[in-house]
């Protein structure tokens, strides 16, 4: 248990149990000796919230991981079966799409995902640097918009480059197959990039309390463009 005097790694109430970061469920049995954990108040220990399981299912259920994240689609399968309910929110978008060749495709809940990534991105910074942070943004660059079904890009591809040209330093982590990570220092804060299952990866980045985010403002732009079939 953490000591009397740790407060949580998100806010300044008393540390009362331990967060995962990532969350343990994303850790198959076996695979969970030495996972990185930060002293936390209940509130913000997300263990048990419905996201973790709802993006880790996400997750697994995408293409190009290695085999532990194979391993853990049976978890997710048993989940379903346990949650219909679950099943039916994941995959109520799901279509297979014919563009060149069948694609199966479904729209993820990136709320729910950014909302999650956040806590682990706040836990490993604060692991790292003993610093809280609240405010940060979250951009995956392995999802893939519903533009690049119907065309060759989705827009973002420049900006996944720039993110990959960022001189990360890699961390401690005990089980790579399942996760690692790096940071970096940039003059207006600190970047991550978070790698699970040798082939998904989310970035956040620290923002400014004073100013806006350029992702931000470029999404809410996105959102306006006329679309593919419009």
């Amino acid at each position: 248990m953490p000591s009397s005097r740790d407060t949580c790694y998100a806010c300044d109430e008393p540390a009362t149990t331990k967060e995962h970061a990532p969350p343990k469920g994303f850790f198959p049995p076996g695979k969970r000796q030495g996972l990185i954990t930060v002293p936390s108040c209940s509130i913000h220990n997300c263990d048990n919230a419905p996201d973790v399981e709802y993006v880790r299912n996400a997750v697994v259920c995408h293409a190009g991981l290695n085999e532990t994240g194979e391993l853990l689609i049976d978890t997710a399968k048993r989940s379903f079966d346990h949650s219909p309910a679950l099943f039916s929110r994941t995959f109520q978008s799901f279509v297979v799409r014919s563009a060149g060749e069948q694609v199966a495709t479904y729209k993820a809940d990136l709320n729910r995902v950014r909302a999650m990534m956040t806590a682990v991105a706040q836990a490993l910074h604060y692991r790292d640097q003993r610093q809280k942070w609240s405010r940060w943004q979250v951009f995956v660059p392995t999802f893939r918009s519903e533009w690049s079904i119907n065309q060759a890009s989705d827009g973002w591809d420049g900006f996944r480059g720039l993110l990959n040209r960022i001189p990360y330093v890699d961390r401690d982590t005990a089980e790579l197959e399942v996760f690692r990570y790096g940071s970096y220092a940039l003059d207006w804060g600190w970047v991550y990039r978070l790698m699970f299952y040798g082939g998904f990866v989310v970035s956040a980045w620290m923002l400014r309390e004073d100013t806006e985010d350029p992702y931000d403002t470029a999404i809410e732009a996105r959102r306006t463009e006329p679309g593919p079939n419009q």
